[in-house]
This record gives structure tokens, sequence and C-alpha cells, in this order.
């Protein structure tokens, strides 16, 4: 990722032009050190990962394996651990800036492929969320645009070696999120009615593409046709699908993900070219003699592609009923959006244009930056403490000073609590089990077994502001005797006058009985 100056080297934004990678990786150093110090609690998605990450398996619940295969990975080196989970997280942000940045290029210069690259950070899914708590998405993201780098750079300079590449991407995209499918499907139809881009990717060794992309994804698809309603269940609840919702309910939540994933980079775009965009004149000096070759086949496939991708979620909505949308669905379906802005206005990119959009790149890098690192106090402002404001380590010490032997098997009434207890007992493991889906007597049954198999310990531990009233009623059915103990612990990063957050314990020394 570098490139030749094309400026005045005092200028202060070409160094971003010619060395990006040097800067990205400066952001995500910046992003882990700061996770690491503020904080040893566990957000949502964070505290999946650990749990699912104590064993590599073929499948976990509801999404695919491949985020949870690397969290394994670097588990196993760096523990269960706040800052593995930071590694993995902004190693893959800083994978996806990259494709993004690669696959820009095939196109644009070095000054348009960071835009296209930092168009991603004006994407709040991405700029935002992915540094307060996403996983899948990031991993998704980074396989939507290496696909893109691949098919285009098929078109401009056909070779087989890309369709290997293009299988690895799409097998890599399925086994992060199952939603990859569609933007598959969608690329390869679009790219049917682009002559020049059809007999590209249908060129000499087209086949080597779906072949290593079904290899790749074979060993998961064996594990979801064993596990299809596992792996289902909750996806189509999130969607919200239901006949008796109205059409305009539905409509109006796209029309909400869409403008939350792409309302911010389009601003910064209008207030940046303002009038560039539209003026006859400024078209008619593009078309004396600043129009690339490839525009002549790169925008009608950018332009149907996101076209069709518009017209499949309506009709999710229209026809299937569909009525919730979240942003991370819709953000690596339509990332690629900042290229066809390019192609679709390859003046944009001459000589003086864009500093306004660049400026607002770097204020919102800073910006997402210092609002991920005062996290923390944050809550505190807002009188509203959350998981990052969790007493962890008091937790355990407490628990280890009640007679807890840092081992055996933790149930928690919620998997964040369950997750940052683990983080302090790498040798023990941990699972949640809540009243979701109806399967919690099923899931503190495998518990119990799975303590009793080992001939290892079980503590059960509820964080009251989340526990189900019932949850210690249907645990305590399966233990008469026992009794809970209570912590009662300060919130980190809170004000003294705060209420406490209060634990409930029981520990069960081993044997256990299943």
């Amino acid at each position: 990722m570098t490139s030749s100056p094309s400026a005045s080297a005092k200028d202060w934004q070409q160094p971003l032009y010619q060395h990006p990678l040097a800067w990205i990786l400066l952001l995500a150093c910046a992003h882990i050190i700061s996770r690491v110090t503020i904080s040893e609690g566990m957000k949502w998605d964070e505290s999946e990962q650990i749990l699912w990450s104590q064993e590599f398996l073929l499948g976990y619940g509801s999404q695919p394996p491949a985020y949870s295969w690397l969290q394994w990975a670097v588990g196993q080196v760096l523990g269960p651990s706040v800052l593995a989970l930071s590694i993995v997280k902004h190693s893959l942000i800083v994978l996806t800036y990259v494709l993004a940045w690669q696959a820009a290029r095939v196109l644009l210069p070095a000054k348009g492929a960071f835009w296209v690259a930092g168009g991603l950070l004006l994407m709040l899914p991405f700029g935002w969320d992915s540094v307060r708590d996403q996983t899948h998405t990031i991993l998704v993201t980074a396989m939507t645009f290496g696909t893109w780098w691949m098919v285009l750079r098929q078109v401009k300079t056909p070779n087989p070696v890309h369709f290997v590449w293009l299988g690895v991407f799409c097998g890599l995209g399925m086994l992060a999120k199952y939603s990859f499918a569609m933007l598959i499907g969608v690329l390869f139809v679009t790219a049917l009615t682009v002559p020049q881009v059809r007999r590209a990717i249908l060129g000499h060794g087209w086949w080597l593409a779906p072949l290593v992309g079904l290899l790749i994804f074979a060993p998961h698809a064996w594990w979801l046709s064993q596990h299809w309603r596992e792996a289902t269940t909750e996806t189509i609840h999130k969607m919200d699908i239901s006949t008796q919702v109205s059409h305009l309910k539905g409509l109006g939540a796209l029309a909400k993900a869409v403008f939350s994933t792409l309302g911010l980079w389009l601003i910064v775009a209008l207030a940046t070219y303002r009038g560039r965009l539209w003026r006859a004149a400024y078209r008619a000096e593009a078309t004396a003699g600043a129009v690339p070759d490839w525009r002549a086949w790169a925008w009608p496939l950018l332009r149907r592609y996101l076209a069709l991708v518009f017209l499949i979620l309506i009709a999710m909505v229209v026809v299937g009923d569909v009525s919730s949308f979240k942003q991370r669905w819709v953000l690596p379906l339509t990332a690629i959006a900042p290229l066809a802005l390019y192609a679709w206005r390859p003046a944009l990119l001459a000589e003086g244009t864009g500093r306004g959009y660049t400026t607002a790149v770097v204020l919102f890098a800073l910006v997402f930056w210092t609002l991920a690192t005062i996290r923390p106090w944050q809550a505190d402002w807002r009188h509203d403490p959350d998981e990052l404001n969790h007493p962890v380590a008091q937790l355990a010490q407490q628990l280890a000073a009640a007679g807890y032997d840092g081992k055996g098997v933790i149930v928690g009434s919620d998997h964040m609590v369950a997750a940052m207890l683990r983080s302090h007992n790498p040798h023990a493991y941990a699972m949640s089990c809540t009243a979701e889906w109806g399967r919690m007597a099923e899931c503190l049954a495998g518990g119990r077994a799975r303590a009793a198999d080992s001939r290892v310990g079980l503590l059960y531990i509820a964080r009251m502001d989340k526990a189900a009233p019932d949850w210690w009623d249907t645990v305590l059915a399966s233990h008469p005797g026992a009794a809970p103990q209570s912590f009662t612990i300060p919130f980190v990063h809170m004000r003294a006058s705060t209420p406490p957050m209060q634990y409930q314990y029981v520990w069960l020394p081993a044997p256990v009985n299943p």
C-alpha cells in the first residue's frame, strides 16, 4: 500500500495517501492500547467470543465459525483476555481497510483508494460499532472487499489465479456470515449483465472459484446440515417476520438501517464535493479527457449491483414480511458504495478536490478513538453503568476468598458475566444459561453433566441487573439445600454515589451430581 507523491510534500494529507498502511496500523495500535487499559469488562459480542472460542468446533450456534476459529487460535497464546479480543478484532479491521484499498486501487489512483477505504470509517456500523462491539460483521466486510478485489482484477487482467483467490474470499465470507450468500448471488447475476465482466468471470479457470469456495465451506456445511434449527432460529427471530406487521414499518426499518449505515458518509461526500457532483460543466470537463477506460464496465457493474441489492431488501419487506433490519446486515452489502461514487464521477479524483473529505476521515478517526477510550466514564456521566464498569478483578478475588478454586464449570445467568469470570480463571470452562429460546433447563443439565463427568466443581453466578426473576428457582431445583450467597461490589469508573453491583453465586465443589 504505497504510492508516489502527486502534490507538494508540504501538504499534510500526502503522507496519508503515500503510506496508508502505516497510519492504519498506528490507529489500530491506539485502539488496542485504549481497550486493554480502560476496562476488563466485556460487551455482548466480545463475551460471546470468549465462550465460543474455548473449543475448536465446526459450528457455534447461530453464527458461522470463522471468527471464533481466529479467536481460538489467538487465545491459545494470549488466553481468554481483553488483549486477545482486541488483537483479533483490530487485525481484521486493518485487513478490511487494506482489502478496500486494494479493491479500489485496481481502478483508482492512491488518493481515490484512500477515500474508498476512508469511506468505511464514515459508515457507523464499521467506523464506530466495530470498535464498540462487533465481531462477525468485521470479518464478512473484509471478505466482501476481498471478493470485489478479485473480480475487478480478473476483469482488468484475466488470470486463473484470481479465481483461486476469489474462491478463498467467498468460502471465508460464507464462514463469516451466512448472508454472504446474497452478496455472491447478486454480484454474480449483475456481472453476467455486463459483457466485459461476463467474459472475464466465465473465462479460463472459472471453475476454480466455486471449487475452492465449496472446499473451504464444506466442513461447516456438514455441521450446518445437522444443526439447521440451531443455526437459523435466532436470525429468523431477529428479522421479525410477521404478516401481521405493516409493510410501512418494515420499509421504515430498512430506510433507517440504510441511512444509519451510509448517512454519515453521504453527508461528508455531499459537503465535500457539493456542486461537482451535479454541474453539467464539471461533467463536460470529465468527458473531455478524464474518463478512464474502465468506467465503461465498472460503473454499470457497480450501479446494477447496488440497485439489485436494494430491490432484494425491499422485496424482503413486501414479499417476505421482514420488519426488522440491522445496520450490520446492510453494511457488507453496501460497503462498496464509495467505489461506485468514483466510478460514477471519476473527475472527483482531479487535483485539488476532496481535501475536506480526507480531513473528515481523519477527524472521525480521532473522534471514534476518543469516544471508545472514554466509554466507562461516559456511563458515569449518564448515571447508567454498563459491562465496561463491572468490577471483574474484585469479583474474581472475592469468589476466590469464598472458596472458589478457579477451575471447574462456570454457569452464568448471561454470557457476559460468565466470560468476564473466565478471563480471570482461564482453567475453568464457562457457559451461560438464559431463558431465551426456552432451552434453559437443557443448558443447566449440560453444565451439571460436564462438571460431573470431569469430576470438577460447579459455580453458578448471576449479575442481578440481568438475571431473569426465576433464574435461581430453576437452578436450585436441581440442587436442594443450596442457597445463593451475595457480593455487593462498587462499579469501576463510577462516582461513589452510584448504587453498587450485586452478584449472587453458588459454589458446589466436586463431586457434582449430574
